[in-house]
């Protein structure tokens, strides 16, 4: 009985972040009028979605003891870059390989963080926060004003709507949720996904056992841009334009979003679909507060509060967890 007890409390501290979903979901339905909507439930996973893609780059970089602070630029700048090849610099390109153009920008980008990481021995944290920095004023030298026309693919991917019922559901959904899908199948069942799960836990050890660890810490890198690259294009398509200050500042929730999930910082733990809910639940605040009709000055500071409980109570619960068991 009591190693039942156990399990049914390590299963909840395994999920805890869907454990605050639901908690928010039922308290904003009660405490909100109009919240409970299945627009408001469309919605949600809809806006969630970018961010999300970059929480899943940088799940894959926590799992291997790495971690990339470049994605919000990388988001920004693989987009520019996609569509300025199509509309400026090759004008005679059809517009929709502007979407390859952005993804293959983002893996160029996490292979360059990769090798600053593994071949020059700069660390993860010092090399990717400089190309934060480089990207950022990179993509506002080449987007002074931005770009307001993007080829339709962009459109298509990041805001068309299928009509289910009664209501629109927007294909984005499917194929944000199709990548975390495809990436927890990855990470459970192929031999580069335990790798990852491997090197994070002890590098030393992996190596011993025959695991190409450079190789396995630049794929991270690689993989990571590309989410953040792909993030970007589903934010350019719900727009409809490319601005230079898309994602500035979205590092902190990124990081945020991950660690909710329950990403290890340690490296080697964590679960990417966690990592979905950890996105679904920054957005689910975000729109707790702008139903609430809080002071924009105040939502940030109130996010940050609400991150900071959770993640403590999270914590918490993880060390009277282990207490239980050691008994």
């Amino acid at each position: 009985m009591e190693r039942l007890k156990s399990h049914h409390l390590k299963l909840v501290v395994d999920n805890f972040i869907w454990v605050l979903i639901i908690f928010f979901l039922l308290l904003a339905s009660i405490a909100i009028d109009g919240f409970f909507t299945v627009e408001n439930f469309i919605n949600m996973p809809f806006h969630s979605a970018s961010l999300s893609l970059m929480i899943l780059g940088m799940a894959f970089c926590l799992l291997s003891k790495q971690m990339d602070l470049s994605l919000e630029s990388t988001y920004v700048i693989a987009p520019a870059i996609g569509v300025l090849m199509v509309t400026r610099w090759f004008p005679g390109i059809p517009g929709n390989f502007a979407v390859l153009f952005t993804i293959i920008a983002g893996a160029l980008i996490g292979l360059i963080n990769g090798l600053l990481v593994v071949k020059l021995r700069v660390n993860s944290f010092l090399a990717t926060l400089a190309m934060l920095i480089v990207m950022r004023g990179s993509v506002e030298y080449l987007l002074p004003v931005g770009i307001f026309e993007v080829p339709s693919l962009f459109g298509t991917l990041g805001a068309d709507t299928f009509l289910l019922g009664n209501f629109e559901i927007p294909y984005t959904i499917f194929i944000y949720i199709a990548i975390f899908f495809m990436a927890d199948f990855i990470i459970r069942n192929t031999v580069f996904g335990k790798d990852v799960v491997a090197v994070g836990s002890n590098a030393t050890a992996a190596f011993i056992a025959g695991i190409r660890v450079e190789r396995i810490h630049i794929l991270v890198f690689v993989v990571s841009g590309m989410c953040a690259a792909f993030g970007g294009v589903l934010a350019v398509g719900k727009m409809g334009s490319v601005m230079n200050q898309l994602g500035n500042g979205d590092i902190l929730f990124v990081f945020a979003g991950t660690v909710l999930g329950g990403v290890s910082l340690d490296g080697g733990k964590g679960k990417i679909m966690n990592a979905l809910g950890g996105g679904l639940l920054l957005t689910i605040i975000t729109t707790i507060l702008n139903y609430s009709e809080v002071s924009p000055y105040l939502i940030k500071s109130i996010q940050g509060l609400t991150l900071l409980v959770a993640m403590v109570l999270n914590n918490v619960i993880e060390l009277f967890l282990k207490s239980s068991l050691s008994r």
